[in-house]
């Protein structure tokens, strides 16, 4: 598989999704409904810093995380937010934060790249640094998506087409992967733009046991 930090590290320098970020998403907006007031949010996979922003802004304490350093550097030059800290985190690798520490996790089509077995690691790690009670909001891209099967095949429903590598959720799969850990408050799945073109997507808000 190609070098997934350079690809979207190229991507980033050229600006490719820029046009998409200036404002928060309707994700975003979603989650900040159920997210309670002045929490300690992590955001994982915070692209161009559009809907860390919106948090910081909402009067949440954000420490938005991406595994691009071009990324990062560049979002740490455009904000200026006392409530906002940015800071790089491969998501595949333990996450660099205490036990418990956040009241919330925000991933926006940031888990869908891994392997199963680096998946349902991730799933670990984002229990263990969420505290009980805490709120999970994903979404990732689903297997009812327009690339699902395209591409060479890395494992099931996974896929690299044309460098870029996806792990398509289904909704059985979102379940399994939540079981252990957390309580589904609420799970969506349907089509909705994602950066000019209609994709799938399965959306997921749950609560730490």
């Amino acid at each position: 598989m190609k070098d997934q930090k350079q690809l979207w590290n190229n991507a980033h320098m050229q600006s490719a999704l820029a046009a998409y970020s200036e404002h928060q998403t309707s994700f975003a907006e979603d989650a900040n409904t159920v997210i309670p007031a002045n929490s300690e949010i992590l955001e994982l996979g915070c692209g161009e810093g559009n809907d860390s922003v919106y948090f910081a802004e909402q009067g949440h304490h954000v420490i938005a995380t991406d595994f691009s350093d071009v990324l990062i550097a560049q979002n740490q030059q455009h904000y200026n937010n006392p409530n906002l800290q940015f800071m790089q985190q491969d998501i595949s690798a333990p996450l660099a934060f205490e036990d418990e520490q956040f009241d919330a996790i925000y991933a926006r089509l940031s888990l869908h790249y891994f392997t199963n077995e680096v998946t349902e690691r991730v799933f670990t790690e984002l229990a263990r640094v969420l505290k009980i009670g805490g709120l999970l909001c994903f979404m990732c891209k689903s297997t009812d998506d327009r690339l699902y099967g395209k591409g060479d095949e890395v494992e099931q429903d996974m896929y690299e087409l044309e460098g870029h590598v996806r792990h398509f959720f289904s909704e059985a799969y979102a379940r399994r992967l939540l079981a252990r850990d957390f309580t589904i408050a609420s799970l969506q799945t349907g089509q909705e733009d994602m950066y000019g073109k209609v994709s799938g997507f399965v959306k997921v808000i749950a609560t730490k046991n």
